[in-house]
């Protein structure tokens, strides 16, 4: 039985799953997922960031102490009624065949959602989703994106508390991935019911645009799990990112003593105590022209 009670939707302890043949190993102390709360897994490809969702899912077992809504996990679980309550989406989402209408409704008629009630439903998440012009198409017929959040649609028929997805952003285009996450974002405060969303991503900053909380995966180990305001806190200096037109190597007019200047292809990493505006105030003296400049100390790409 899934408890009503607002609680923690997932929490894990000292997971870990370990694959033998690639010497690869998941670890983590902890995973808390709560109402309301958007999750962002990023880290290298390679790193484990399917393996956890996979877990998290419910799609592959793993070591560790776990509980669902509030309820602790043991060999006696009724995993297929837990599952009922996690939508996942994996990254490679499988062809449907017919209109996406017809599946939509098939997918109604399997979650036992009654005749009166079957097409406001269906209405009301299309709508929210921005989907009605497509809904007679097929497969084919639609984009990617589109295709992603007619398949976000076909989970969320179902009610979920868990919402698991695996690098959804993939192959999307700026304005898609950002209207996607809007309407994540938008999920949470529709829904009636509690919810939580962990997703994976390469997009750093998009995904921070909308995570409650962070977590970075590197060799199968967590570097950072947090919400982005304390990633400052794990070092003492801020880091800045920026590209200066027509440079080639590292200037070194404007940097101080103390402060660490290193490069990550095209971009020039600085490690300084100086605030942003003090920065560029000493870069634009040095009559250098800035193409890009980011701040990364409350960002995780600050770990790659």
């Amino acid at each position: 039985m899934i408890t009503e009670a607002t609680m923690t939707i997932f929490h894990a302890q000292n997971l870990s799953q370990q694959f033998s043949r690639s010497l690869f190993h998941l670890r983590l102390d902890e995973l808390q997922l709560d109402p309301g709360s958007i999750t962002g897994v990023v880290g290298e490809n390679g790193n484990g960031k399917t393996t956890l969702l996979n877990i998290v899912a419910g799609e592959t077992k793993a070591d560790g102490i776990y509980k669902y809504f509030g309820n602790a996990i043991h060999k006696n679980s009724d995993w297929g009624e837990l599952k009922n309550h996690i939508g996942f989406i994996p990254q490679r989402i499988s062809r449907w065949h017919g209109t996406l209408e017809q599946n939509l409704y098939l997918k109604v008629a399997l979650e036992g959602i009654g005749p009166g009630d079957i097409d406001k439903r269906l209405d009301e998440l299309l709508d929210f989703l921005d989907l009605q012009n497509f809904r007679k198409l097929r497969w084919t017929e639609i984009s990617t994106g589109y295709r992603l959040r007619f398949e976000l649609a076909r989970v969320l028929l179902g009610s979920p508390k868990l919402l698991v997805l695996d690098e959804p952003l993939a192959n999307l285009d700026i304005n898609t991935q950002q209207k996607f996450l809007s309407d994540l974002k938008s999920l949470l405060n529709k829904h009636d019911e509690p919810l939580a969303i962990i997703l994976s991503s390469q997009q750093l900053h998009e995904i921070e645009s909308v995570a409650t909380q962070m977590l970075f995966l590197k060799q199968g180990e967590v570097v950072y799990s947090g919400d982005l305001a304390s990633i400052a806190h794990t070092g003492t200096q801020r880091i800045y990112e920026l590209q200066l037109d027509k440079v080639e190597g590292l200037p070194e007019e404007f940097i101080n003593e103390g402060e660490e200047l290193s490069s990550n292809g095209p971009y020039i990493l600085i490690q300084t105590s100086d605030s942003a505006a003090s920065l560029l105030s000493r870069v634009l003296k040095a009559e250098y022209d800035v193409k890009y400049f980011r701040d990364l100390t409350t960002s995780t790409k600050r770990f790659f």
